[in-house]
């Protein structure tokens, strides 16, 4: 997965180097810092808060663009946008697990705070074994639990050490089941996901 680079210059300097009208321009997808009075960005551009208090986190984001995970932190997050909206169950990201493939292996963030990641699994064979890892270089823990069809959570991650979490549910009936990556507070990291059918948990 790609880092998302943030080019934060102001409205009119990117108009400038455009050399075009600061109401029209074509300034691509990258975002860049709203400016502070209306209009706080040209036509097509929608300015994203991160943080409605801190004017450094208000960034222009084009139409189809995407929306900025980093902020002013300088904490670089994953590029995540290959996974859709994942932040339910219902925009969940389908995993070929347990239907064609008999594991996975994806790279992603929570980023912005307090966002959830999630990971559809259809289970087609009884009695699966199904576990489910985070794991993290540094920083603090992404946690992962296993969800029923309804959202309920059937088992929660353990720790495996520092850098890791881990939950695996043996005999699981045929069903879709979802694996949900989650933080606490106001915690951003990027970790490594792992999801598995396994002989035994």
């Amino acid at each position: 997965m790609k880092a998302l680079t943030l080019v934060l210059v102001t409205a009119g300097t990117a108009a400038v180097a455009a050399n075009c009208s600061p109401f029209s321009p074509d300034l691509g997808n990258a975002p860049y810092k709203c400016a502070v009075a209306e209009p706080r960005c040209p036509d097509g551009y929608t300015c994203f808060e991160e943080n409605a208090a801190d004017p450094n986190t208000h960034v222009c984001v084009g139409e189809g663009g995407l929306a900025p995970d980093a902020g002013s932190s300088g904490f670089q997050c994953l590029d995540d946008s290959g996974f859709g909206m994942n932040d339910t169950i219902g925009g969940a990201f389908q995993t070929p697990v347990a239907g064609t493939m008999m594991s996975m292996a994806v790279a992603s963030s929570i980023c912005p705070e307090l966002d959830k990641d999630h990971y559809a699994v259809n289970v087609t064979v009884t009695n699966s074994n199904l576990e489910v890892i985070t794991s993290w270089d540094s920083g603090m823990p992404v946690n992962i639990s296993i969800l029923n069809a309804a959202g309920t959570s059937i088992g929660n991650g353990t720790a495996m050490g520092d850098l890791a979490f881990r939950v695996c549910l043996p005999n699981l009936p045929i069903g879709t089941y979802y694996a949900s990556a989650f933080a606490a507070g106001t915690v951003k990291n990027n970790y490594r996901l792992s999801i598995k059918i396994v002989p035994n948990c």
